[in-house]
């Protein structure tokens, strides 16, 4: 799987514009900047790949910003067929979102998905 890293400017911009749809006081999607939220309790990494795939295209790339200096693009079907190679559970949180729509995806190192609309 390729992944083109940021270089450390664009990532801060990347992250500061991703702040917004990630809730203030909880792990999650913000309600107020993010419609249509759906959460996903992930119990079984093939249920959480088909709820990925019925939920987001797989056409065009992904941001997924880790942290401010931690954000790569990758392809779309890659993200979804590889999520749980690119997540760690009990250590990463991470917003994605996806270029051709506004779909945006919280991963919750507690082993959750949240997805939703950006209204921005």
């Amino acid at each position: 799987m390729q992944a083109r890293w940021l270089d450390a400017e664009r990532a801060k911009h990347a992250y500061d514009f991703a702040l917004q749809f990630g809730h203030k006081n909880r792990y999650g999607l913000n309600e107020s900047t993010v419609s249509e939220i759906e959460r996903h309790l992930i119990e079984s990494q093939s249920v959480a790949k088909a709820w990925l795939k019925s939920r987001m295209l797989e056409s065009g790339t992904v941001q997924i910003i880790y942290g401010d200096e931690e954000v790569c693009v990758i392809e779309a079907k890659d993200f979804i067929e590889k999520w749980n190679d690119i997540f760690m559970a009990a250590r990463d949180d991470a917003i994605v979102l996806h270029n051709l729509n506004r779909t945006v995806l919280f991963y919750c190192h507690e082993e959750e998905f949240e997805i939703g609309q950006r209204n921005a």
